[in-house]
C-alpha cells in the first residue's frame, strides 16, 4: 500500500511540475489582420517578430509584441497599430490591427533656393522661391514601394523621377531602387566668403545644368539591421562665367560626367524613427567619386558615420546625443562638390545662418527633453475616413548644446569659422504629430554671442 501511495504521490509531483514549468509558455496559434486594405499581408508579417506554430514565454511575447508595433510604425505605413493577444490555456492567438494612412500625395511645391528657411527668411525674397508639384505614391501596389515625381519650375527647375522596391523576392530580404533626372540653375554658389556662399546670378540663361541616373541594391537580414549599395552616374555642366569668377569650382573645364559609388550600413534600434526617445541608431557609409573612366580631374573618397542614443532619464525627462563625423580625402575634389556644416544635415544649432565648407567634420549634438503633453490621440467626428480623423498630438521642451568642428585647408582664409571649436546652446519646443510631422521652434545662442529664433522640420536628433 506505501509502495502504491509513494508511487501516485510521485506522478502527482511530476505533474504539477509540468504544469508549472509551461505555465508561462505559450504557442501561437494564430495571427489575425485588421484594417490594411491597401498593404499585402505579407508586409505585415515581415515586421512581426514572433510567428505562428512556436512557442514564447510570457515576458518574450509580450517584448516581441512591443517591438512588433514600433517595426510597422516605424514603416512610415500606418498612424496607429494595435497588437492584442488572446490566452487560451496555453495557446495564443493574436490580433494586429492597422489604420493606414493616406498613400497618394500631390503636394504643391514650395522651395527655397537658399539652403534653408531660416536663410531665406533673411531676405524673403519671393523670386527666389522654387514651385511645381511632387507626386508621392507611397506603399505603392500595397507593397511598401515608393514612388516620386517631381517637376518643379521658378528658381531651380527639376524633372525627377524614383522608385523604391523594399522587397524583390519572397524572402523579402533584397530590394532595388531606381532614379533619374535633370536639373536647370539660374543661380550657382561659386565660392565661400565670411562662412557663407557666394552666388552668381546668369539670368535668362542657366549657370548649371545637370542630369543623374541611380541605381541602388538594399540588404535587410534582420529586423533593424539594413546593407546598401548604388552606383549614380552624374553629368554636370556650367557657365564659362563660373570659372572666371573662381578658377576652383572645377578642375578647368566646363562640362564633367563621374561615378559615384556608396555604400551604407546601418543599425536601427529607435522606438520610433519620428522622434525617437528611447533605443540608438547608427550607420556607417564609404563613398567613392570618381574611377577615372570620364575623367581623371574628379577622384576622390569620403567617409561618415552617425551614432544616436535615446535614454528616458525618469518619467517625463528624456535625454539624447548625437555623434557624426564626415572625412574626405580632399584630392580630386573641386569646389562645386564640397561639402559643409549647415548643407546635408550636418550642422550645429546656432549656425543656422551659415554654411562652413570643409573636408572633415565632427558634430556632436545633446538634448534634454521634457514631455509637456503625452502623446494624446483625438477623433475628429466630422472626417469620415479613418486616414485623417484620428490623430495624436504631443509636446516637449527641451535644452540643447552641439559643438562641433569643421576642418579645411582650401578656403580657410575667407571663413573665420573653419577650423575652430564651434558651440551652439538654447532651448525651444517640439511639436509631434502624425504623418511624421514635427514641427521645431528653437532660441539659440552661439559662441560669438549671436542669438536667434529658428524654426524646423524634423526631430532635432
Amino acid at each position: 500500500m506505501q509502495k502504491w501511495v509513494f508511487i501516485l504521490l510521485l506522478f502527482l509531483v511530476i505533474s504539477f511540475s509540468g504544469q508549472s514549468e509551461n505555465a508561462g509558455i505559450f504557442l501561437i496559434t494564430s495571427i489575425e489582420l485588421e484594417g490594411n486594405k491597401i498593404t499585402h499581408d505579407n508586409i505585415i508579417f515581415r515586421e512581426l517578430e514572433f510567428v505562428v506554430g512556436k512557442q514564447y514565454s510570457k515576458v518574450d511575447l509580450d517584448s516581441l509584441m512591443i517591438k512588433s508595433r514600433e517595426n510597422l510604425l516605424n514603416r512610415s505605413l500606418f498612424n496607429f497599430v494595435t497588437i492584442t493577444p488572446t490566452y487560451t490555456g496555453n495557446d495564443c492567438s493574436v490580433k494586429v490591427s492597422v489604420t493606414e494612412r493616406w498613400y497618394i500625395w500631390p503636394l504643391p511645391i514650395l522651395d527655397f533656393a537658399d539652403p534653408n528657411f531660416n536663410v531665406w527668411w533673411q531676405s524673403k525674397d519671393f523670386n527666389r522661391l522654387n514651385y511645381g508639384i511632387k507626386l508621392e505614391i507611397q506603399n505603392f501596389r500595397g507593397r511598401m514601394e515608393s514612388l516620386n515625381l517631381v517637376a518643379q519650375g521658378g528658381y531651380d527647375r527639376i524633372l525627377a523621377v524614383s522608385w523604391g522596391i523594399p522587397y524583390l523576392t519572397k524572402r523579402q530580404f533584397m530590394g532595388l531602387g531606381l532614379g533619374g533626372g535633370y536639373s536647370f540653375n539660374h543661380e550657382v554658389a561659386y565660392a565661400s566668403e565670411n562662412n557663407n556662399r557666394v552666388y552668381y546670378n546668369a539670368g535668362s540663361q542657366y549657370a548649371r545644368t545637370g542630369k543623374y541616373g541611380a541605381i541602388s541594391l538594399s540588404f535587410r537580414s534582420k529586423f533593424n539591421f539594413l546593407h546598401s549599395v548604388g552606383l549614380t552616374f552624374n553629368h554636370v555642366s556650367f557657365l564659362d562665367t563660373l570659372l572666371i569668377l573662381n578658377p576652383e569650382l572645377t578642375p578647368g573645364n566646363t562640362t564633367y560626367n563621374y561615378l559615384t559609388l556608396g555604400y551604407k550600413y546601418k543599425q536601427d534600434f529607435r522606438d520610433s524613427k519620428q522622434y525617437p526617445l528611447n533605443g540608438y541608431y547608427f550607420d556607417i557609409g564609404f563613398d567613392k567619386v570618381g574611377f577615372g573612366i570620364f575623367t581623371d580631374d574628379i577622384n576622390y573618397w569620403a567617409a561618415s558615420f552617425t551614432f544616436d542614443q535615446y535614454i528616458p532619464v525618469y518619467k517625463r525627462i528624456f535625454f539624447a546625443y548625437s555623434l557624426s563625423a564626415k572625412y574626405t580625402n580632399g584630392a580630386g575634389q573641386p569646389y562645386f562638390m564640397t561639402s559643409g556644416l549647415g548643407v546635408d544635415g550636418l550642422d550645429i544649432r546656432g549656425y543656422e545662418l551659415y554654411v562652413i565648407p570643409g573636408q572633415r567634420f565632427t558634430v556632436i549634438k545633446s538634448n534634454l527633453k521634457y514631455q509637456i503633453i503625452k502623446p494624446t490621440d483625438f477623433t475628429l467626428k466630422f472626417i469620415k475616413t479613418t486616414k485623417f480623423n484620428k490623430l495624436f498630438i504631443a509636446l516637449y521642451s527641451n535644452f540643447f548644446f552641439d559643438v562641433g568642428y569643421a576642418s579645411d585647408y582650401l578656403y580657410y582664409e575667407a571663413n573665420s569659422f573653419t577650423n575652430q571649436l564651434l558651440w551652439g546652446a538654447g532651448f525651444g519646443l517640439d511639436l509631434v504629430s502624425y504623418y511624421d510631422i514635427v514641427l521645431r521652434f528653437e532660441y539659440s545662442l552661439n559662441k560669438y554671442g549671436q542669438t536667434n529664433f529658428f524654426i524646423g522640420f524634423v526631430a532635432p536628433i
